[in-house]
């Protein structure tokens, strides 16, 4: 047998391929089973660093770019948006690694990076039909703000949405998440201090959200999604190349219509009608009179085109089995170099 280690902030004791492990009830973690899943029918145990102390491991697999130095042949997946972790674009600790698997456009010019998408659920069960959709729009995000201020964040966007209906139309809009017990989070050194201030506020001295359409965190986003219409899914980031995260494709798993702001390509990889592009509308006013021009005859059609998307050879770049299958083959292709 062939021992590897998988590094990925402090999981231990193969945490990470376990049931219910993580964010999102465990499913962003569900790729990294089938990862494990696919080395072992190639041979190679895929472990936590900590269970292959005293073995001989023939490669290191690290989550998002690293400090730490590997004690292997390394390889990075580079999951986080480069403008929250900045050093997932340092060429110079990038170069520690064989090959960088990463969506992101901008490390294409290495011959080492190799295109990854974010790993999605495909499935669809039977769509609800719109007249079955009881909430006509939710955004589902958490309260954050990027630390270092970039034009191209999208957090104080979604704020400004949020603000809008609670003054126009609080009845047709719901915000989930954690941490809207809170004012909006703010970017910088002085906001992350404001941000900090208010979390600590807010455990010692409950208070009521300053947010009326809030209804706190959401158990399950996929059954809150069955029953929505429209979905805000503004990446955190916009511009930057080949970032298409869950946002888009949970809506299109429960037949809910995103409104969607991401990469300027999207239409490369996603087909146009199949979501509602947010970059059409310069104010909130003019999206909403166009969500409520939708009729049902149209919302349908909408749920259909989802469904042929998700069914077709366009979109399997971005399915878990893909994600676990290019992960294995490139890695178990370039191991021989190195022996």
């Amino acid at each position: 047998m062939i021992y590897a280690s998988i590094i990925y902030r402090n999981y231990r004791n193969n945490a990470l391929f376990k049931d219910g492990s993580g964010e999102n009830g465990g499913e962003f973690f569900l790729p990294y089973r089938k990862l494990r899943q696919e080395f072992l029918r190639n041979g190679v145990e895929l472990n936590t660093a900590d269970l292959n102390a005293g073995k001989k491991v023939a490669f290191e697999l690290y989550i998002n770019c690293c400090r730490q130095a590997p004690k292997a042949r390394a390889y990075v997946y580079l999951y986080e948006n480069p403008l929250i972790r900045l050093i997932n674009r340092n060429r110079r600790l990038l170069g520690r690694y064989a090959k960088w698997f990463t969506w992101d456009g901008e490390l294409m010019d290495d011959d080492r990076a190799v295109r990854l998408f974010y790993p999605n659920f495909l499935e669809a069960a039977d769509y609800k039909d719109p007249q079955e959709r009881p909430l006509f729009l939710v955004l589902v995000t958490t309260n954050n703000a990027i630390k270092d201020y970039d034009p191209r964040e999208q957090f104080g966007t979604r704020v400004e949405i949020i603000k809008w209906y609670e003054r126009h139309a609080p009845d047709d809009f719901h915000l989930f998440g954690r941490g809207w017990d809170c004012p909006a989070a703010l970017s910088g050194r002085w906001g992350q201090i404001y941000n900090q201030a208010h979390k600590i506020i807010a455990r010692v001295f409950p208070v009521k959200s300053p947010f009326a359409t809030w209804r706190g965190p959401v158990a399950s986003k996929n059954e809150l999604l069955t029953r929505t219409r429209f979905s805000i899914a503004y990446e955190n980031s916009r511009d930057l190349p080949g970032y298409i995260t869950e946002k888009l494709f949970d809506c299109f798993r429960a037949g809910c219509v995103p409104v969607y702001i991401g990469p300027k390509e999207i239409h490369d990889y996603v087909p146009a009608d199949c979501f509602i592009d947010g970059r059409e509308f310069s104010t909130t006013a003019a999206l909403d009179a166009h969500l409520r021009a939708i009729d049902d005859t149209a919302y349908r059609g909408y749920q259909e085109r989802i469904r042929a998307f998700l069914h077709s050879d366009q979109a399997k770049p971005f399915s878990r089995d893909y994600f676990a299958e290019v992960l294995a083959r490139e890695i178990l292709a370039d191991l021989p170099a190195s022996r």
